[in-house]
């Protein structure tokens, strides 16, 4: 896989979150982005260990599915260690609910569509928690490589002139890097990223427009 990067935002109190995504969508199709016929999503779940378990007490676990990778289940502790099973994981944890349950009001859904241009793939979709709208996301991967720290530079120059003036760019991507893969890029990493889009969106409750 390629190196990816993810940033959420919010749209501007002039737009509504449809209207804020449309406006990226036709800007991407007009610089030449080719739609994808299949779109995309990713949820999150998050599990608590039962508060009668004093060994437990405050422990929990988010586990987070996406449709680029449906046969497989992402565990992430609390030490943001991302453990990677095959989906047979799922029906592990219903046989744990007599120590973790899933918290239902603090799943949370991203879903949207999928672009090409040259060599990177662009995801662009919504994030609710339950009903409610939460923020816009979007997803870059510069697919050739691997290398992180290489490929940053590269990922920055893409996203401003992806972005225009509708999305804000970062300064720099350096916050996606660790010591583990500073060097080569993991599937682990974009998951990551996604955890901590979700994680803000559950502490931030903008007032913002659904429609």
């Amino acid at each position: 896989m390629g190196v990816s990067f993810v940033l959420h935002w919010y749209p501007p109190s002039n737009q509504t979150s449809s209207q804020a995504e449309e406006a990226l969508l036709s800007h991407l199709k007009n610089i030449g982005a080719s739609v994808k016929q299949s779109q995309w999503w990713m949820d999150c779940e998050q599990f608590t260990a039962l508060p009668n378990l004093s060994a437990l007490s405050g422990r929990s676990f988010q586990v987070i599915h996406t449709s680029e990778n449906e046969s497989l289940s992402f565990a992430i502790t609390e030490q943001t260690n991302v453990l990677v099973s095959e989906r047979s994981f799922d029906t592990i944890l219903t046989k744990m609910s007599d120590c973790y349950q899933p918290n239902k009001l603090t799943r949370i859904e991203a879903k949207g569509k999928k672009f090409e241009i040259g060599d990177f793939s662009i995801k662009v979709g919504s994030v609710s928690l339950g009903p409610n709208f939460k923020c816009l996301v979007m997803e870059v991967e510069y697919k050739p490589s691997s290398y992180t720290k290489d490929t940053l530079p590269l990922l920055h120059e893409f996203l401003s002139i992806v972005c225009s003036n509708l999305v804000p760019v970062p300064e720099n991507l350096n916050q996606i890097t660790t010591p583990t893969n500073s060097t080569f890029y993991q599937l682990s990493d974009t998951i990551l990223q996604y955890k901590r889009v979700f994680d803000e969106c559950r502490r931030v409750n903008p007032n913002l427009a659904m429609n």
